[in-house]
């Protein structure tokens, strides 16, 4: 009888621990969410960074090349959880963004082309696989990310 009672605790316990789940707000008008997924690695996953940044298509001229900027202070980072630290998700509070042209040299092409442009701005977050990491952005923008890996520590012996 004592470790069926035990059994029942340590069940209660694990369930009202397991409820704890994230509570994200919904897009605002003209803002989408993207989740972000990333896939389980073999290696530590601490030994891994991503590199988030965000692009959106642009009518440039064959000769233009371009880039966007938006002020990262827009860029909240904020909790599904209320007064803790874990499920985070990150929300642009506007959709601002300038797009900056640079035409190749040489090239007198007029025609214009849809490109996709990332921003200059970008930000660095953990590595983790176990939950998504939602991104609330303008409808027009996309969420681009790289990998980045760490390598062995170097000695500098002078």
């Amino acid at each position: 009888m004592k470790q069926a009672f035990l059994f029942l605790i340590f069940a209660i316990t694990i369930n009202s621990y397991s409820q704890d789940k994230p509570v994200y707000p919904e897009p605002k008008n003209g803002f989408k969410r993207v989740d972000l997924m990333l896939p389980k690695l073999d290696d530590k996953e601490e030994n891994y960074k991503i590199e988030v940044h965000f692009g959106r298509i642009a009518s440039l001229t064959e000769c233009e090349e371009g880039s966007f900027t938006f002020k990262p202070d827009n860029l909240k980072k904020q909790y599904g959880i209320t007064n803790s630290t874990r499920f985070p998700y990150y929300s642009l509070e506007n959709s601002t963004g300038d797009v900056i042209t640079g035409k190749k040299s040489g090239c007198n092409s007029t025609v214009k082309v849809n490109r996709k442009i990332l921003s200059d701005h970008s930000i660095l977050i953990e590595y983790q696989s176990f939950y998504v990491r939602p991104f609330y952005i303008p409808e027009t923008w996309t969420v681009e990310y790289r990998i980045w890996a760490a390598s062995d520590y170097i000695s500098i012996d002078k």
